[in-house]
This record gives C-alpha cells, structure tokens and sequence, in this order.
C-alpha cells in the first residue's frame, strides 16, 4: 500500500473529511488530496503529528512491511491482555478447554449456567 493510501485508509477509517485531516495537521485540503493521491508527501512533522494524534504507530505510514490497521489494533490489544494480571488466569483456563476438547460452544453454556447460577444467589 503506498503512502497516500494509507492515509486515506487512515482518513477513512477515523471518519474524517479531508478538510479535517487538513485542519488538524495544519496544511490545505488540497494538500491532503495531493498527499491521498500519491503526488506528495506529508513531512516527518506531520506523520508523527498523524499518528500521535490518531493513535496510530509511525511505522505504520514509514515502512512498508507492517501489519494492516486491523492487525495493529488487535495486536496491541491481545498484548495488552497477555501483560493484564487479571486475565492471565482465563487464557490457562481456556487452554484447559481446549486441551479437554470442550468445544467453544460448550464453553459458552458453560458460562452461561454460571451467570444464572450467580444471579440465583445473588
């Protein structure tokens, strides 16, 4: 994906006109079109601004072998989860299921049956 398609990607993705994007990175509309269309380019300034802002990794917009939006955010989030105490304890549970050959579906009523138990003795 080149540079200007990743912007718009990102542009996009965030729900923002390009008279916003412009705005916020202090530039023209028409320079935010030049730049989605691949005949500019935004400076070092900017893309940092762009991702700083959006939260969005730089390397995102510099290299080209990085993960997509989706795989960035889910990454972060499933090392966000591996680094949280709290849900350390469910992954080797869940690693007991599956070793068990409880199905997912099986796991699900299993979790339910224990909401509706809970809310009986609550």
């Amino acid at each position: 994906m080149k540079f200007g398609d990743k912007v718009r990607c990102v542009r996009e993705k965030f729900s923002l006109t390009t008279e916003q994007l412009a705005k916020l990175l202090n530039v023209t509309q028409s320079y935010i079109s030049h730049v989605e269309n691949n005949r500019r380019q935004l400076g070092r300034d900017k893309i940092v601004l762009l991702a700083r802002e959006l939260h969005i990794p730089v390397e995102f917009f510099l290299r080209d072998d990085v993960e997509t939006l989706e795989e960035i955010e889910i990454n972060d989030k499933l090392k966000s989860m591996l680094t949280d105490e709290r849900y350390l304890n469910y992954f080797v549970i869940v690693d007991k299921a599956v070793a068990a050959h409880i199905s997912p579906e099986e796991l699900e009523q299993a979790i339910e049956f224990i909401k509706r138990y809970k809310r009986t003795q609550g």
